[in-house]
């Protein structure tokens, strides 16, 4: 993780749910404001660029477990930032269930939000 401040370069984000690893699930649900509208999002993703990712973990409860953000420390794609989402969402949901055994993780309401 980045200990710079990260300064995006577009206005708004895209929020893309932790569920919806299938693409037109992932298209419906997913929230894009600002500069991510849809005539501006293809312009965003086509280039390697720095990203800030940040995940919001619920519980089946509906509470906030945990937030934690990261930025890339290198410039990369569409791809990379596929992988980034999938793999730290991964690890951080393993780690809030290291610190809580109990935890149930609501996976169809967390969600990453992704800036550049």
């Amino acid at each position: 993780m980045s200990q710079t401040a990260f300064k995006p370069v577009f206005d708004g984000y895209m929020k893309l749910f932790l569920h919806d690893d299938v693409p037109e699930r992932l298209a419906s649900r997913a929230d894009f404001t600002g500069q991510w509208i849809r005539s501006r999002r293809q312009r965003i993703l086509k280039r390697n660029r720095k990203f800030q990712v940040t995940l919001h973990i619920f519980d089946m409860d509906g509470h906030k477990r945990g937030l934690q953000s990261m930025v890339f420390k290198d410039k990369g794609g569409q791809g990379d930032l596929s992988k980034v989402i999938f793999g730290f969402g991964n690890d951080f949901v393993d780690e809030l269930r290291a610190g809580d055994k109990d935890l149930k993780v609501d996976l169809v309401n967390s969600y990453a939000v992704v800036r550049a």
